[in-house]
């Protein structure tokens, strides 16, 4: 069932064949463009008793999107409340210039992985992170030593940490990253107190830490007396 949403206010009680539905909240960002809105309801369409959806356009002369915003039913409060909207446009993570031209595998890699995550993909995403780790440490391994480039292609992720990464902070965070990471491919788990956002957070240290180590490097190379 649809009807006209396009001349009502989103607060005034819309009467969809006699039955009056109150919505309690509203999107306040696009899920395409992400900016912040106040978007144009142009349709409502109740699809079952429990759910409700309203088809909105985004306001942005740079989006200008049709998206979608569901509400489920909340029989407490006798009201109906939003749930998500879609379609949902993957938002990057960004990351530091250095680290960029360090490892832009690494960074499209993760990226996809977050992408998967934000769909609610939470099963799958893991291992992609995983990937996105052992690029960034063989990207950083091999810029510190050219010479051995083919070596550390071949070698295990964690036999390239043990031999390449000499940097106490850096080695003991993508170990732990590592360890969280192999957790996310294998049918039983070793960190059962562990989770994705775990492994994220001890990537993003990994991250810190190179960061900091290859801006050092730059201003001892640039900066010679």
């Amino acid at each position: 069932m649809a009807v006209d949403f396009s001349e009502k206010i989103i607060t005034d009680p819309v009467d969809i064949n006699g039955f009056l539905v109150h919505f309690m909240d509203f999107p306040d960002s696009c899920p395409v463009c992400h900016f912040s809105i106040s978007p144009e309801f142009i349709l409502i369409h109740k699809k079952q008793f429990h759910l409700i959806e309203v088809l909105c356009g985004c306001p942005s002369n740079r989006c200008g999107s049709l998206f979608f915003a569901v509400y489920e039913y909340d029989s407490g409060s006798k009201s109906y409340w939003l749930s998500h909207c879609y379609p949902y446009s993957g938002k990057d993570k960004e990351f530091p210039e250095e680290i960029v031209q360090l490892s832009s595998d690494f960074v499209q890699i993760f990226n996809q992985a977050h992408h998967a995550e934000q769909e609610g993909l939470d099963r799958i995403c893991g291992v992609g992170y995983r990937k996105a780790l052992e690029y960034l440490i063989k990207d950083f391994a091999t810029h510190l030593n050219l010479d051995e480039a083919e070596q550390i292609r071949k070698l295990p992720l964690q036999q390239c940490i043990q031999k390449y990464i000499n940097q106490p902070e850096i080695k003991e965070m993508a170990e732990r990253a590592v360890w969280l990471g192999n957790d996310e491919t294998h049918y039983v788990r070793k960190w059962e107190d562990k989770d994705i956002q775990d492994l994220k957070n001890l990537i993003d240290l990994t991250v810190y830490f190179i960061s900091m180590t290859l801006k050092a490097k730059k201003y001892r190379e640039e900066m010679v007396r």
